[in-house]
């Protein structure tokens, strides 16, 4: 399946019929709806901005990036309409053909500017999945071109992605009529806009924004597709600055989209430069404006970290920006004090392992050869993600090796576990 070729969607429909329906809502295990959604988009990278997660995982390495996004796009939003559904579904390809219907649909009403006719110049209706192919070639066209190569305009507009996903995710369990178009119309700008306010706040946060940055800033807004007076606002907002009580988020709007503009405002201040006291009271402040608590802090913070330390071979103009033993160091002080709170549960959970107790106890009397070491890594990863905090955050399993996670499970409570047993 290439994503550059004509027909790519049925190819891609065709390799994930196998995975489809192995019961989503398991795998992702929110508290609620809100939750499972953000378990099921947080580890694709659409909410940063860095979309990187396939299904497709043996051959994306040779997509162009615009194609790799497109694909992770169509999957989630296939993957939504699955979260919410019902039930199974006895027809496959029908209900493929449902989904890419509605995506036709509201991308054709929310999204005028890339609205697609479904019939051809002679008046023959297009197939469905042609269609839908046209439609994701604009919509990716769109946050590509307007990046232009620019970090912060390329992180805003495909950060824009996610809240195509989530307006779609409201928009799908409405009857759609034109009153209800016009409202997620609006809808779409007064969160993008907001996306706006949120990245300008957090980036003067510590006061200091360097005369790069704010060019790269006016580039973004030049090129943003706001109304004149909003573009002109956007920009005294990137100069100057705002404070929290300015951005229009409330503690009772969603948890999913007051989970997001607390992310983004994360990655801004932590994409820029090494975090200082000035940007974490900033960003303690927000996380309270939102009515999050300080356990819900820590676990955006882990969730950003730990998304980029998985990926980081991908994320180059992250890497411009961050040292990756800097990045570990903050990571690693930082989950340690959530799995601290849970030490009991760790220590149950190990102790009851007699597989796991096995390998722990031989590790006593010699040293442990790899694939004991890998064993020990996976059931301890296990555990942590039993942790009600990292249920639906993707912990990065490719750093987590054996020796940084001895270095997060407290040592005392090996020594407890094997003096116990």
């Amino acid at each position: 399946m290439n994503p550059s070729e004509k027909g790519w969607l049925r190819g891609f429909l065709e390799a994930r019929k196998e995975s489809f329906l192995h019961n989503i809502k398991e795998q992702v295990r929110g508290q609620n709806p809100d939750q499972s959604f953000y378990g099921l988009i947080q580890p694709t990278g659409i909410m940063y901005g860095y979309p990187v997660d396939t299904v497709e995982k043996e051959h994306q390495a040779s997509w162009h990036n615009s194609d790799k996004v497109k694909v992770i796009l169509l999957d989630t939003f296939i993957n939504i309409a699955e979260l919410y559904s019902e039930g199974g579904a006895d027809d496959y390809w029908q209900l493929m053909e449902d989904v890419m219907n509605s995506v036709n649909r509201f991308y054709n009403g929310v999204y005028p500017e890339i609205a697609t006719s479904s019939t051809n110049w002679l008046g023959r209706k297009i197939d469905t999945f042609a269609l839908t192919e046209k439609i994701l070639e604009k919509r990716i066209d769109i946050a590509f071109k307007k990046s232009s190569g620019n970090f912060w305009a390329e992180f805003f507009y495909h950060t824009q992605l996610f809240l195509d996903v989530y307006i779609f995710s409201q928009w799908s369990h409405t009857t759609q009529d034109q009153v209800l178009t016009d409202f997620f119309r609006e809808e779409k700008v007064d969160l993008s806009y907001t996306s706006v306010k949120v990245m300008a706040a957090a980036a003067h946060a510590n006061k200091k924004v360097e005369t790069e940055e704010q060019k790269l800033f006016q580039h973004f807004i030049e090129n943003s597709a706001f109304p004149v007076e909003k573009r002109r606002v956007a920009q005294e907002y990137f100069i100057h600055g705002l404070g929290i009580q300015d951005i229009p988020v409330e503690p009772t709007d969603s948890w999913i989209i007051r989970k997001f503009f607390l992310e983004l405002a994360i990655l801004t201040i932590w994409s820029d430069k090494k975090v200082d006291d000035i940007e974490i009271e900033f960003l303690q402040g927000f996380n309270k404006s939102l009515g999050f608590s300080d356990d819900d802090f820590d676990h955006s913070m882990i969730a950003v970290e730990g998304f980029v330390l998985q990926n980081w071979h991908q994320l180059d103009s992250l890497q411009d920006k961050k040292e990756f033993a800097e990045v570990s160091d903050e990571y690693v002080l930082r989950i340690s004090r959530v799995v601290e709170k849970y030490r009991n549960r760790i220590t149950k959970g190990i102790t009851e392992d007699i597989d796991l107790l096995t390998v722990i106890k031989s590790g006593v009397s010699a040293e442990l050869n790899d694939v004991e070491k890998e064993i020990i890594k996976d059931k301890l990863i296990a555990l942590l993600k039993e942790i009600p905090s990292f249920r639906v955050i993707a912990l990065p399993n490719d750093f987590l090796t054996f020796n940084i996670l001895l270095r997060i499970i407290p040592k005392d409570i090996m020594k407890d576990v094997l003096q116990s047993t």
